[in-house]
């Protein structure tokens, strides 16, 4: 008897994970029990036993569901959309709990690109478009990614890079030389995530976080932004607490998959 119910609830939760199949948008509770011909309370214990285990998440809304992390496990590496789509929920939190904008950025060949954003109101912080490529040596955004790389990566990045120096009308040394790349990536490479202060760009001030795998290697960076006089350092430093909390199930789950292999001359 208790095997037989056992098996009934193995098979209730193997369907609602299959209600999913196919589909990148969040569901509700109602909507699967009514797809599946299912009573709401088993969909809901269902989705608990999945999302407590990681194949299920919460979205921003904490209301409907998504897939979570761990499912790409089983793929092995996760695809732009992939993060795109998960780390969305994780995103419009930040943004709730700060109200300035959100970034997420990957790196695409030899560029950090952002992916993803929910923009503040007010002045913009962020000048790189959605979707343009900016080199991982040049801003420190993007010297955070390049930072976690592995060390033989980043040196055929920067031999595939030559010359670093770029045209800029706001100053950048440490882009400059290889040098002053690695001195900037030993200091990132100091701190779990990296709190800076443009003075140039709407004298804004950014809170960086890595998402790493296993093996420390990135995924992608988030970033939170805003303009100092209303998102100073002192500001940041009190919200980082909570900043890391609603941070840590995306990092957590993040170190699941091997992020993607890095191509120096792409």
């Amino acid at each position: 008897m208790v095997l037989a119910y056992r098996n009934q609830a193995t098979s209730r939760v193997l369907a609602v994970l299959t209600a999913f199949s196919g589909r990148n948008e969040a569901r509700g509770v109602s909507e699967i029990a009514r797809q599946l011909g299912m009573n709401k309370n088993m969909v809901h214990r269902a989705l608990t036993t999945l999302a407590a285990h990681g194949y299920i998440a919460r979205d921003g809304s904490g209301e409907r569901y998504q897939l979570g992390l761990r499912l790409l496990a089983l793929g092995g590496v996760a695809s732009e959309s992939d993060i795109v789509t998960l780390a969305r929920p994780t995103l419009e939190q930040l943004q709730a709990l700060t109200g300035e904008s959100v970034y997420l950025s990957i790196i695409v060949g030899r560029n950090r690109v952002t992916v993803d954003e929910i923009l503040a109101l007010g002045p913009r912080v962020l000048r790189s478009n959605r979707g343009y490529p900016v080199p991982l040596h040049c801003t420190k955004m993007s010297r955070l990614l390049l930072a976690h790389l592995r060390d033989s990566e980043i040196r055929r990045y920067l031999k595939a890079a030559q010359p670093l120096a770029r045209r800029s009308r706001f100053p950048d040394p440490a882009s400059e030389t290889a040098d002053a790349v690695w001195e900037d990536i030993y200091a990132i490479r100091a701190t779990p995530y990296l709190l800076w202060r443009n003075p140039y760009l709407a004298r804004a001030a950014y809170a960086i976080f890595p998402i790493r795998d296993e093996q420390g290697r990135p995924h992608a960076i988030i970033t939170v932004g805003g303009p100092l006089e209303r998102f100073d350092l002192p500001r940041i430093e009190a919200l980082a607490p909570a900043m890391r909390a609603i941070l840590e199930p995306l990092e957590r789950e993040a170190r699941l998959i091997p992020a993607p292999p890095f191509r120096a001359e792409g």
